[in-house]
């Protein structure tokens, strides 16, 4: 209030002074309509959301079965079927590795077991190193 009376004292017109309100719509234009394929693309990725979160908690063995699904879709790399997953990312422009991480259904690491080594004599009755270790690969799934 003080600043407005203080502009008027000073001359500046009132028009000057007053906001003005933009509508989003407006700042960024109308938005874009969307092809028949790329609506579909939509859907079957919101089900797909759906069915991560609905059923990522189940007991049930149908809600377990279908959360299942879900994260099997969404970890496949598979670019040949056009309802896949990397496919409609590719269509979308969306970051599929993102999403996954976002999601929380990225692939876990694999997990790398390190065992010392038993032997204290290596090939040939030599003894090996001590930092040497064996790796044994364990797969999580």
């Amino acid at each position: 209030m003080a600043i407005e009376s203080n502009l008027q004292l000073a001359g500046v017109p009132s028009s000057l002074t007053q906001l003005d309100i933009i509508l989003p719509s407006q700042h960024f234009g109308p938005r874009r309509k969307h092809a028949p394929e790329q609506r579909l693309m939509i859907a079957v990725l919101h089900d797909a959301l759906d069915c991560l979160e609905k059923y990522r908690c189940a007991t049930s063995s149908h809600g377990r079965r279908l959360f299942h699904e879900a994260k099997q879709w969404f970890l496949a790399d598979e670019t040949e079927w056009p309802y896949s997953f990397e496919c409609i990312c590719g269509v979308l422009d969306l970051d599929s590795n993102a999403v996954r991480q976002r999601l929380r259904v990225a692939p876990e690491p694999q997990a790398v077991l390190v065992l010392p080594n038993h032997s204290p004599r290596g090939v040939g009755g030599h003894r090996e190193p001590v930092g040497l270790r064996r790796r044994v690969e364990l797969r999580v799934e």
